[in-house]
């Protein structure tokens, strides 16, 4: 349990662990992969049309994959996702993303109103079994995030075949030990993943950036710039998105230093 207590301190070892030995995260990992990580933008909940022009906008920050926001209305959903395909060009990816925000009846209709759409449906519903009901419901492919909180659970829902890939959130599953746990079984499964965490900013950007540039190609969806989401550098060295992509470092470590003056008083000595 507490995962979410435990991630911070998990990452802090494998940082130590790449400074004494010389290395950089992603080597410990795994090794590099890519030495680009491909990145998604997500797009709030908004009216369908302004959901539509913002995809314009981040694509020409150099994003190709967009994650919208939705889970709301679900004949509102059905117009944003379908305002947002209309605005797609070869190559651009949309994933719906409900955060668990439909009943089953809702992801029901939504799944079989826009079944014609190239669309990713991502954690429709709140609990597994709802979401395994509507997978098997729908030919779109589909992603699982919220019920994926462990080994265990990966491993049951792979034997059940529930998703394609999955949203491999680092904090949520206690640190880089396990996600590269659950990263590796992925690779053999053959599951696609979203390599990110709940939220942050610089150190967070850079531990997401060492796990997915430690993964092999086939097998990254995409990953997450946090950083550029916000507006306060609380470290220096962190990865920076170009484009629409970014990497990890090669210093050792995690590559990067606190800027201790912008985090603030310590809680605790």
């Amino acid at each position: 349990g507490h995962a979410y207590v435990k991630s911070p301190i998990d990452v802090a070892c494998w940082d130590i662990l790449g400074k004494v030995s010389g290395l950089p995260a992603y080597v410990l990992l795994g090794g590099s992969e890519q030495a680009e990580v491909p990145l998604y933008r997500a797009i709030s909940q908004e009216e369908p049309k302004t959901m539509a022009r913002k995809i314009g906008c981040y694509r020409r920050e150099g994003y190709r994959k967009f994650q919208l926001k939705v889970g709301g209305d679900a004949d509102t959903d059905i117009e944003r996702i379908r305002a947002c395909s209309d605005v797609l060009k070869p190559g651009d990816v949309l994933d719906a993303d409900a955060n668990t925000g439909w009943t089953m009846h809702e992801a029901a209709r939504v799944v079989n109103a826009v079944h014609d759409i190239d669309v990713y449906i991502e954690q429709p519903c709140r609990t597994y079994e709802e979401c395994l009901t509507v997978r098997q419901r729908t030919s779109l492919p589909f992603i699982l995030d919220e019920n994926i909180d462990g080994l265990e659970m990966l491993a049951r829902a792979s034997a059940e075949g529930a998703m394609d890939a999955i949203n491999l959130k680092i904090s949520k599953v206690g640190g880089l030990t396990k996600a590269r746990l659950m990263r590796d079984f992925c690779v053999a499964k053959g599951l696609d993943m979203i390599i990110e965490d709940t939220w942050g900013g610089d150190m967070v950007t850079a531990a997401i950036a060492h796990l997915a540039r430690s993964t092999p190609a086939e097998f990254l969806f995409a990953a997450t710039d946090f950083n550029s989401y916000g507006t306060k550098e609380i470290a220096t060295g962190a990865p920076k998105r170009q484009g629409g992509v970014m990497t990890a470092p090669d210093r050792p470590g995690l590559g990067f230093e606190p800027i201790k003056e912008a985090l603030g008083k310590p809680v605790l000595n």
